[in-house]
């Protein structure tokens, strides 16, 4: 039996087997490339969700987080009588962040807080320092945490005051119809000394001062009556075209850090709806953002105190509104414990210092943090734009005579602006609730 013998394969030497070798490189090179390229395109976005669930989105703390907690009115006493300004945004924001980190500083303390008479917190109203009148009641640990501090104060505010006795500076606060204050460690003789003294008077004084005029029984005793009359500017308000735009929707889903692009939304009854990975995201013509969680944690939050919580949903929030236009300053106005161990996060929106209510509930967003994570929220963009004219709105004397004829009122007065998700805006005095 003949044996065949096994043909001989030229093999390239020298020359040709770097040409060779180049080749091969350069194939992988392109196929490496056009994989590169294809998982780029829209049509793998799904794919890629498939394979491995989307990234958190990560957002970066604000450093001036402060910003949603700034008062719409606040009197600093000094040495020579007070000053005090309300509904002006720029300047409140200015005094605020002047006064912030003592503000801070004294809601870490140690001391146990005591109940106050009525005597001692207007005494705190009336001795050098900082009042503040906040929207909604919060509670005091959110100011120090955003500023990097421990805070130790844990109970709730909607107006606070910093004071110096003559000996120690106190940190008081007022809860509804109740009182507190705690002795800090403030020096008075250092920083907030000379701070106080910056401000010239300008008359702005209590409703509880100013009982010889009748016109102002009507009024709760600590609302702050400021020299000159607030002129609130004209807006015309509306929606981003979050249903017909495709390129304003994928601005949005991006910002939310979502794959799917806006071709891959479907219509539902009221608007649109984009799923991803379980999470669920649906949009309306007028502007309402409304989300909920899947498994994975999209927006992570980084504890489980009511400042993380807070933190969190802000960030958020501020991320959604940027790619928008004439958007609105945002102010944080309810931080609740839910039935999960989480937190309900809530915000107005505020125009040039003025707070707004919006639609019926009031607020503009609303957050749920549980488990760690944001898990769903919802949300209404609007934006605004100035007409160039102002709105005349009566002083406070006229103000607080007209609750006169509202019974139920309870002598709260505040100026706001009302969207009611129309073209236009109203603006007045509103009790507040």
């Amino acid at each position: 039996m003949t044996r065949r013998k096994t043909p001989k394969v030229a093999r390239p030497k020298g020359l040709r087997r770097g040409v060779e070798l180049l080749k091969d490189l350069l194939i992988l090179l392109l196929t490496c490339s056009a994989l590169f390229l294809a998982w780029q395109t829209p049509m793998l976005n799904q794919l890629q969700g498939w394979i491995a669930p989307p990234a958190p989105v990560y957002i970066e703390p604000s450093a001036r987080s402060e910003e949603a907690l700034t008062p719409y009115a606040l009197r600093v006493q000094n040495s020579l009588g007070a000053y005090a300004v309300s509904y002006d945004g720029p300047t409140l924001t200015r005094v605020f962040q002047r006064f912030s980190s003592l503000l801070g500083e004294a809601l870490t303390t140690t001391e146990t807080p005591e109940q106050a008479n009525l005597r001692q917190w207007q005494a705190l109203l009336e001795a050098p320092g900082l009042y503040c009148a906040l929207r909604g009641t919060l509670p005091l640990s959110l100011l120090p945490e955003w500023l990097g501090m421990e805070g130790a104060v844990s109970s709730r505010a909607d107006a606070l005051v910093l004071a110096w006795d003559g000996a120690w500076v106190w940190l008081g606060w007022r809860e509804g119809n109740s009182f507190y204050r705690v002795r800090t460690q403030v020096d008075f003789a250092g920083e907030m000394g000379r701070l106080v003294e910056d401000f010239s008077p300008n008359g702005g004084a209590f409703a509880y001062t100013l009982s010889e005029d009748s016109a102002f029984e009507a009024l709760d005793p600590y609302v702050l009556i400021t020299p000159t009359v607030p002129q609130p500017k004209r807006y015309t308000a509306a929606a981003p075209d979050l249903t017909g735009d495709a390129e304003t929707l994928t601005r949005l889903l991006n910002a939310l850090g979502f794959l799917s692009g806006a071709g891959d939304a479907y219509e539902t009854p009221g608007g649109l709806t984009v799923t991803e990975n379980g999470d669920r995201l649906q949009v309306t013509a007028a502007g309402k953002v409304t989300y909920r969680a899947g498994e994975e944690p999209r927006f992570p939050v980084n504890g489980p105190s009511a400042a993380q919580a807070a933190q969190a949903a802000w960030e958020l929030l501020c991320r959604v509104a940027e790619p928008f236009e004439n958007t609105p300053a945002y102010l944080l106005t309810g931080v609740e414990p839910t039935e999960g161990m989480g937190w309900t996060v809530t915000f107005e929106a505020r125009l040039d210092g003025i707070p707004m209510t919006t639609g019926a509930s009031g607020w503009c967003a609303r957050f749920t943090v549980e488990e760690g994570r944001i898990t769903e929220f919802t949300l209404t963009l609007r934006t605004y734009t100035p007409t160039g004219e102002v709105t005349p709105v009566p002083d406070h004397r006229l103000a607080a005579a007209a609750l006169r004829s509202i019974p139920e009122s309870d002598g709260s007065l505040v100026l706001c602006y009302t969207d009611n998700l129309s073209p236009g805006l109203t603006v007045g005095w509103m009790t507040q609730e």
